[in-house]
């Protein structure tokens, strides 16, 4: 099932890898930090059929390891996968922003109501997890407001060293589908990239701090994209 799941989303083109040793520019993510490597997992929104794919294989696994009570999307990466898990599992939904909406009632989290009980067991959502900070504020949010949060779901992991030390900090649980080392096993048999590429991307991945400071890249405040 890996191997189907991965070489369905590299087909769609949303695995992209920059050889830096050639002259291309890393990317810069959202967390500030520079990669190698970006996975527009929340572009296959156009792909109906894939997307419910991902998400029915993912539902499958989450529900094989804990029962969710509520699915809470982050905005905007997490939102329609969230929204997919919500209805293969039938579980009610909602998605939380990472800062409060500035007009209406200025809510963080959208969708509650008298019909969600404030104790339930809440199951976070994000389309990938890189350095997974959003991960995590969405499931304190929501713990500060009195929901148990002890799992998050994402279709593509990066299993990042420093997201997984931070997770197991909070005390949280990440189910993924697939891993990004499952992605470059699949795309690197294809031949998609070159293997100096996906080598650097696995060399990121090992310990994104180093492979900064040896390329002579410093994080920054905000980014534009994972």
């Amino acid at each position: 099932m890996i191997n189907t799941v991965c070489r369905a989303i590299t087909k769609a083109g949303a695995l992209e890898i920059r050889d830096l040793d050639s002259g291309q520019e890393p990317f810069l993510y959202s967390s500030g930090n520079w990669g190698p490597g970006y996975v527009m997992i929340k572009g296959l929104i156009s792909r109906p059929e894939l997307m419910k794919f991902l998400c029915d294989n993912l539902g499958n696994k989450i529900l094989s390891i804990c029962s969710p009570d509520l699915v809470a999307g982050n905005v905007t990466g997490g939102m329609l996968p969230g929204w997919l898990l919500s209805r293969y599992m039938m579980l009610p939904y909602v998605y939380v922003r990472d800062s409060r909406k500035k007009g209406g009632h200025k809510e963080q989290v959208t969708g509650l109501g008298p019909h969600i009980p404030r104790d339930c067991h809440c199951l976070v959502v994000e389309e990938l997890v890189n350095f997974a900070q959003t991960t995590i504020n969405s499931a304190n949010l929501l713990r500060s407001m009195a929901f148990r949060v002890t799992h998050a779901a994402t279709i593509l992991s990066y299993e990042n060293p420093i997201a997984v030390e931070s997770l197991q900090d909070n005390n949280l649980v990440l189910i993924s589908l697939i891993t990004l080392d499952d992605l470059l096993r699949v795309a690197e048999a294809e031949g998609l990239f070159s293997k100096r590429a996906i080598d650097d991307y696995r060399l990121f991945l090992q310990n994104p701090w180093q492979w900064q400071v040896l390329r002579g890249l410093d994080p920054i405040s905000e980014g534009d994209a994972q």
